[in-house]
């Protein structure tokens, strides 16, 4: 029987390969739709993102929290194979998954091993805190030195990039109609960052899709010099925009000092429904400043 199992849920972005190697149980979210409801929309889910992408043409979904029972059986599950979980969730401002672990483990859990994290994060910036957890989980290390770990990663860890729309910001109310059609006009592109638990606009900048890539590849160099020693790895995280998540890894690779492992992973469906298509973003463990994005000279 494993000692910890980590936890996590639909807006974790990471490959199923790595989720599938270190065992990381995720929780899913609900996507409903005027016709269906999916029951899961993350790398394990059952709407696959070309369907998402065709279906979110015409309508764009609204999304579901797990209930208490959905995740009192992840949880359950989990501690059938192991002695205790500890769980990373989503920024509790994005969504209350965290608070609502916390209602389980007190009805139905109060004597197990059990942690739950408010990450504060979402996406690749909770991919890469999730990823490094679970290898100390897998390597045995116990339930107090991984929390430990954790609350440390999570007062360094980042997620930031730039937006290439308004689109789903308009179609979601977050934004005006009028504002979009301006940022279309100038091409300006809004800068996100996580601030206080929420993806936050940090600014814009007048850029094409030239000026984006150069400015995520100076962004990952920064950030490459700058992540922690005790953290491997840095993603890049893009909604429908391969080509340019491949050529910014490909030239990352080439300036990457401590030769930590660049991981690409396309956005699950949870954040793309608000960040919208050719969006791109870093997660990683280090030093982060908003300049290193905004400054295009």
């Amino acid at each position: 029987m494993a000692k910890i199992t980590i936890v996590s849920d639909d807006t974790c972005d990471m490959p199923i390969d790595l989720i599938e190697k270190y065992n990381i149980r995720i929780v899913p979210v609900k996507m409903v739709f005027s016709d269906k409801t999916f029951n899961s929309c993350g790398v394990k889910g059952d709407l696959s993102l070309d369907e998402y992408y065709r279906r979110v043409s015409k309508e764009l979904p609204t999304t579901s929290t797990p209930s208490l029972g959905i995740i009192y059986e992840n949880f359950k599950q989990a501690l059938e194979q192991s002695e205790g979980l500890i769980a990373i969730f989503i920024s509790n401002s994005l969504s209350p998954i965290a608070s609502n672990a916390q209602i389980v483990v007190k009805q139905h859990f109060p004597n197990k091993k059990i942690k739950i994290h408010n990450s504060n994060m979402t996406s690749v910036g909770l991919s890469v805190v999730v990823l490094e957890a679970a290898k100390l989980a897998q390597k045995g290390q116990s339930f107090e030195e991984i929390n430990t770990k954790i609350e440390k990663w999570l007062s360094q860890v980042h997620y930031a990039g730039i937006m290439s729309t308004l689109e789903n910001l308009v179609r979601t109310g977050r934004v005006p109609k009028t504002k979009k059609y301006l940022a279309d006009f100038f091409k300006v592109k809004p800068v996100v960052a996580m601030a206080d638990g929420q993806v936050t606009m940090k600014g814009k900048i007048r850029a094409d899709d030239k000026l984006i890539l150069n400015q995520i590849k100076k962004f990952g160099q920064l950030a490459l010099e700058n992540m922690s020693n005790e953290s491997g790895y840095l993603f890049i995280g893009h909604t429908r925009w391969l080509e340019a998540a491949e050529d910014i890894a490909s030239f990352l690779k080439l300036h990457n000092p401590k030769n930590k492992t660049i991981i690409v992973q396309e956005t699950g469906t949870l954040i793309a429904n608000f960040v919208g298509k050719k969006t791109i973003t870093l997660g990683y463990i280090g030093q982060y400043d908003d300049n290193w994005l905004l400054k295009t000279k």
